[in-house]
């Protein structure tokens, strides 16, 4: 095959997946880049556990840490939509791969899987999220990042700061304000905005949301 003929390829490949994206958001599908949930907010890399029916209709837990990749959510019109035995769809279908050890290694039977989350979902469709991590962004040994469980309460406490440190970039705040946004003492929260990677000093006592550089 000639370049040519490939750079069509992939060029036609392009215009078809707008099309059948831009055909979507008139039907009243939606891209979200996250999911907020009564049990925490799903982005992108973060880890969550999941359980869905056995064979009675009881949920049970599965062992295990899933992956959130992205999500569709349906349009009103689709919520619900009977498919007999396995049930109806729920507000969202969510693209995730797992299942994965806490550490981030991938169990034997690791794979990408659909799920169907939120109001809406019944019978063997149906999928509960019941626990989503909260930690720093890591990468395991093979590169894959997640956004993995924290040890301990304290770095919980960090790992959720540092979340809305990301969502106020360019914003400033004084040392006080920052210590009564994270809960820490303010001699803690000195200490760590001297290492801290998502704090740019701008002046004494006044720091900005931002990744850190010399000023």
């Amino acid at each position: 095959m000639n370049k040519q003929y490939l750079q069509e390829a992939a060029d036609n490949h392009r215009v078809q997946n707008a099309i059948l994206y831009a055909q979507a958001l008139e039907d009243g599908y939606e891209f979200p880049g996250e999911i907020v949930l009564p049990v925490g907010t799903l982005v992108p890399g973060r880890l969550f556990q999941l359980s869905k029916p056995d064979v009675d209709g009881n949920h049970v837990r599965e062992l295990g840490w899933y992956r959130f990749e992205s999500a569709v959510k349906q349009p009103p019109s689709r919520v619900g939509t009977k498919y007999g035995y396995w049930g109806t769809i729920g507000t969202y279908i969510i693209c995730a791969y797992g299942p994965y050890n806490k550490n981030g290694s991938p169990k034997g039977h690791c794979r990408q899987i659909d799920l169907s989350v939120g109001e809406g979902a019944s019978g063997r469709c149906e999928t509960r999220i019941w626990k989503i991590a909260k930690g720093r962004e890591t990468a395991n040994s093979k590169g894959v990042k997640f956004v993995k469980v924290a040890e301990n309460g304290r770095a919980e406490k960090y790992a959720d700061f540092e979340e809305w440190a990301t969502s106020h970039e360019g914003e400033q705040f004084s040392t006080q304000e920052l210590s009564e946004k994270s809960g820490f003492s303010s001699q803690t929260m000195l200490k760590y905005l001297k290492t801290s990677a998502h704090f740019t000093k701008i002046k004494s006592g006044l720091y900005e949301c931002g990744k850190n550089q010399t000023v």
